[in-house]
């Protein structure tokens, strides 16, 4: 049995032969013709391959695998080549909405939205947009329409964004997402600086339902001091019937005397327990009476001396200025209260100017450019605000765009170019 070694070399201990190029050449040209052309310099001589036959030169391939494994090759290149296309317009297809423009609704809100005198859009959340579009390789389509418009197209697919005052609230995140906030604010309140409430504001007060309500519990207090010493005072005390409707009434009137220090003397308390009631009521009586005084002086001095809404807990007793379908007008429903709605901001300055109304409510700072630039300092915005409210930019639901403008958004608002815009279109506000 031959060693390892000599099996290595072959069977008979001898080197095992190498492969001539001659037979692969051979073997190559049954299966194409022009296979030994292109592989071999010259044609082999038929003599030599029978000589090399003879020496034990192992044979060529099966011929049969060879053609199974070229055309499994060729059928594979066929179909890598033929996918190429395909791939090509797939990748074709994706690229071309990204290439194409941002289509996004607008609508007049100044200073966030409005056409500028050269008719092209301007405002803080023009701005923003035209910045992010920037940031995304993108150029920007805007299309005007009003406030219900524009979130119904958004909702619709009809246009990729909105953008204008528009404010982030559960009812409208429920239909449609929201890039970040990009400008948080809350209601103003607008009044007349020249509106003065004076007498005929003092006498309107006597007739509200506040003071209604305190006059009838000033009334229940001196029913129940008039109650009480009438409990003392109605079985020895003639100035004190027995009959229940007699005695309280008396009881009542010698408490409002007493509580206002007339003392006509006419009923007083002749028991123990009668005259510890009347001491008691006696310092109760001037504590109400302090208190009622100190009330109707001050309501005095506002109506006489200023403004008759101060702040927003004023807004109660007034009839309200809102826009329709505005978060301002969802605000005061919810809160209750007397509205008037108008279409536009203008409109509610034009009837609070006129008297029709008390305030307006609406969003800050609109109201402060509108009043700045239309009004001149014949509408007054009050310091105190109505809520929070967060603008945002409106995206249809799962959005694609939504996490690339938010990336884009907030590197915009680390820039110097929004601290600007900022200055540029609300200055001090």
């Amino acid at each position: 049995m031959p060693c390892p070694r000599h099996r290595a070399r072959g069977l008979s201990g001898t080197p095992r032969p190498r492969r001539h190029p001659a037979q692969l050449v051979r073997a190559l040209s049954r299966l194409a013709p022009d296979a030994q052309q292109r592989l071999a310099p010259s044609a082999p001589n038929p003599d030599n391959a029978s000589i090399l036959a003879k020496k034990g030169r192992p044979h060529a391939l099966p011929t049969y695998r060879i053609r199974i494994l070229t055309r499994t090759l060729a059928l594979i290149a066929a179909l890598f080549l033929g996918a190429l296309p395909g791939w090509a317009q797939d990748s074709s297809d994706s690229a071309e909405p990204s290439a194409g423009p941002l289509v996004i609704a607008t609508k007049n809100a100044p200073p966030f939205a409005f056409v500028d005198p050269d008719g092209a859009w301007a405002g803080i959340a023009i701005d923003a947009v035209t910045a992010i579009a920037a940031d995304l390789g993108r150029v920007v389509e805007w299309r005007e329409d009003t406030l219900d418009g524009m979130l119904d197209a958004v909702k619709a697919g009809e246009v990729d964004a909105a953008a204008a005052a528009i404010t982030i609230t559960p009812a409208r995140e429920a239909d449609l997402d929201f890039t970040f906030s990009y400008y948080t604010t809350g209601l103003g309140i607008a009044v007349d600086p020249d509106a003065s409430g004076g007498w005929f504001q003092v006498v309107r007060n006597l007739f509200t339902w506040q003071f209604a309500v305190a006059i009838a519990t000033l009334s229940a207090v001196l029913l129940a001091a008039g109650a009480a010493v009438w409990a003392f005072e109605r079985r020895s005390n003639e100035e004190f019937p027995r009959n229940p409707a007699l005695g309280l009434g008396d009881g009542f009137w010698w408490a409002a005397v007493t509580m206002t220090t007339v003392g006509y003397g006419d009923k007083s308390p002749r028991t123990l327990g009668g005259r510890i009631v009347g001491v008691i009521w006696m310092f109760t009586a001037m504590l109400i009476v302090a208190s009622f005084t100190a009330a109707i002086a001050a309501s005095l001095t506002v109506g006489s001396l200023g403004a008759p809404i101060q702040s927003s807990a004023d807004l109660k007793n007034y009839r309200v200025g809102v826009v329709t379908g505005t978060t301002g007008a969802e605000e005061m429903a919810r809160r209750g209260g007397r509205l008037t709605r108008f279409e536009t901001i203008n409109e509610g300055f034009d009837a609070l100017l006129e008297g029709q109304i008390g305030a307006v409510v609406y969003d800050k700072p609109l109201m402060q450019w509108i009043a700045a630039q239309d009004y001149d300092g014949d509408v007054r915005i009050l310091e105190d605000t109505l809520g929070r409210q967060d603008y945002g930019i409106a995206l249809p639901t799962d959005s694609d765009l939504r996490e690339p403008m938010n990336r884009a958004l907030l590197s915009y608002l680390r820039s110097e170019a929004w601290a600007r815009v900022q200055s540029r279109y609300l200055g001090d506000n």
